[in-house]
């Protein structure tokens, strides 16, 4: 109970939410360039007061919401409750330690490294890393642990990291795990290892390379990896990935299972054997992929979104080659695209070199197994008394241009539960349609119907849902269940009145992430894609509930769910949201936009 006790009280210490003004933290400054991953709130004061102010902020304020606030804020405060009643005994109080944080606070993971062993797990070893700035500094924590050890009447083991001074403390449930935590100058540091020498004389070389900075490695602020992730800024909160090191390791893995690999010496069983894991892994180019990163921030009520992935022009070979079949066009909607979809996404891909790529992919890793495939099509398909020419016929009909609009399902639900046995039946119909354009759409449909009756002869089924457009080969569920989907169906490509592409809000959206001209463009009805949940709730709270009494969903989160409102209270807090990518020589770039739902009042920030 004493280490119960002791971890949980540190832990409300460390991440309490009562935060005064001070300095935004900078990991990328502390951390080195081999770091895994970082995810950082610059300031927490200022995200709050922000998240505060934005439209989600005032649906939590709504009076319709309260009922469900109420309930969630009173299952967390009945667990401080409690633990402040064990507190109590040792004449602690959390309230004590409300205003520890004083600025932001970032986790990170560094020092990552996975060292192939004879087990199929190996061995993985990292630093995972929580900082915070802290009021007071390393004296002020000193002085907090010092007060908790006598109170708790125990004693932690200190040791001393490139002129720190750590505490190593037993953590809760578990005689194989500590916590490790200290204060460098005002920032925070607290890490996890288990309990073993090894892992305790590991714990402690990491923490000494990040604060004594005596690798010699760049700081990641200083890294090409990260600098090059522009959208990042001193004051911006963001995460980022080092998805060079990911492949690093998988490719030690990888060599490792390469050097026991054994070929078959039979022609037929090497054929269909599984691929060399060096070759299968050299094929996919994975090596191309370096980071990822992503930000947010808030302007004049709208909030942006940015994500980039490095992969440079130069290193792409295999599925990261993909990324160069995307090409730049007019995304903006076409004038048969109605108002009412919950999503409309539109790019444009070179298919010929799509396939080219995929074909010589997959040709490098699998070429045996593929061959032995795709010489079974092959023959089939001569045997049809019709030519079918593949390539001509089907993908270099294409002319690239993709568009995919989402609309609710179709779900029903019948309640065969018995007293003893919940049973239901569930049947549903998915609300997407598919325009792929064609340069001769008969064609198209006349050659995939041709192939796929070759290929199974119970081909109707699948012809039900190619349907045809001036331009565009349309898949989608012809269906009396989907109204919405059978009606853009019926309109066979007809101008719309008000279609979306007379949707002023999106337009002015469009405008703020550089208008309709990108690889891809995507538009989301977020009120409709939330009124949908709503309706798929209404559908499924008998299934839910039937498996809650058996003890696989927790009643609290039921009972939370009921006390969400009527969703006509609180749709006025969603609107819409459209995003952009366009692929450079370095990567691929994102940008999103949620601008302030239409119709509703802007708040004042205090």
């Amino acid at each position: 109970m004493k280490k119960a006790v002791l971890a949980t009280t540190l832990a409300a210490v460390s991440l309490s939410v009562t935060v005064n003004m001070g300095a935004a933290i900078a990991p990328e400054s502390i951390l080195p360039e081999s770091t895994l991953a970082v995810l950082t709130v610059r300031d927490l004061q200022k995200t709050c007061a922000e998240f505060q102010t934005s439209a989600m902020g005032q649906l939590f304020k709504d009076p319709a919401m309260q009922p469900f606030c109420e309930y969630v804020g009173e299952q967390i405060t009945n667990a401080f409750n409690s633990l402040n009643d064990e507190l109590g005994k040792k004449n602690i109080k959390l309230s004590d330690y409300k205003g520890m944080i004083n600025g932001g606070a970032a986790f990170a993971i560094t020092s990552f490294k996975f060292t192939p062993g004879d087990s199929s797990e190996g061995n993985i070893s990292a630093l995972p890393l929580f900082m915070a700035e802290i009021n007071g500094g390393s004296e002020k924590l000193k002085a907090t642990l010092d007060e908790l050890q006598t109170k708790l009447e125990t004693t932690f083991t200190t040791k001393e990291i490139a002129g720190n001074e750590f505490r190593l403390i037993p953590a809760s449930g578990s005689d194989d795990l500590i916590l490790w935590i200290c204060a460098s100058g005002s920032t925070l540091y607290m890490s996890a290892s288990k309990t073993s020498d090894e892992c305790v004389a590991n714990t402690r070389e990491l923490f000494d390379k990040v604060l004594s900075k005596t690798t010699g490695e760049t700081l990641l602020a200083d890294s090409e990896l990260f600098k090059k992730h522009t959208h990042i800024t001193p004051d911006s909160d963001y995460a980022w990935v080092n998805i060079e090191t990911i492949t690093q390791n998988v490719r030690e893995l990888v060599l490792f299972k390469d050097k026991e690999y054994v070929q078959p010496t039979n022609t037929m069983e090497a054929m269909m054997a599984p691929p060399r894991p060096l070759v299968m892994y050299n094929a996919l180019g994975l090596d191309a992929l370096k980071s990822w990163s992503f930000t947010s921030r808030t302007e004049n009520d709208g909030i942006y979104s940015y994500s980039t992935l490095l992969c440079p022009a130069g290193e792409r070979r295999g599925i990261t080659a993909l990324i160069d079949t995307l090409e730049t066009t007019d995304c903006s909607p076409a004038e048969f695209i109605p108002s009412d979809p919950m999503s409309y996404i539109k790019f444009k891909v070179n298919f010929s070199k799509f396939w080219d790529i995929f074909d010589s992919t997959t040709t490098e890793a699998v070429g045996g197994m593929k061959m032995m495939i795709f010489s079974g099509i092959e023959e089939q398909l001569k045997a049809n008394p019709t030519e079918i020419n593949l390539r001509k016929d089907l993908l270099e009909n294409l002319t690239g241009e993709v568009i995919v609009l989402s609309y609710p399902d179709y779900i029903d639900v019948k309640n065969n539960s018995t007293p003893d046995e919940p049973s239901f039946d569930i049947q549903g119909k998915k609300g997407i349609i598919i325009l792929l354009g064609t340069k001769d759409t008969d064609k198209f449909i006349s050659t995939a119907e041709a192939m796929f009756k070759t290929l199974n002869p119970e081909v109707e089924e699948v012809m039900n849902f190619f349907h045809k457009m001036d331009g565009y080969v349309v898949l989608a569920n012809n269906s009396e269940d989907l109204p919405q989907v059978k009606a853009f169906l019926e309109a066979k490509g007809k101008a719309q009145e008000n279609g979306l592409a007379k949707s002023p809000a999106l337009r002015d959206a469009a405008a703020k992430i550089g208008g309709f001209e990108a690889a891809e463009f995507g538009y989301l009805n977020t009120k409709a894609i939330f009124s949908n949940l709503y309706t798929l709730w209404d559908k499924f709270k008998p299934i839910v509930i039937a498996n809650q009494k058996s003890g696989d969903i927790p009643e609290e989160l039921i009972t939370a769910l009921e006390k969400l409102p009527a969703w006509s209270e609180i749709e006025k807090y969603f609107g819409i949201s459209v995003n952009n990518v366009k692929v450079t020589p370095e990567g691929v770039e994102s940008m999103v936009y949620d601008p302030w739902p239409e119709g509703l009042e802007k708040t004042v920030a205090p």
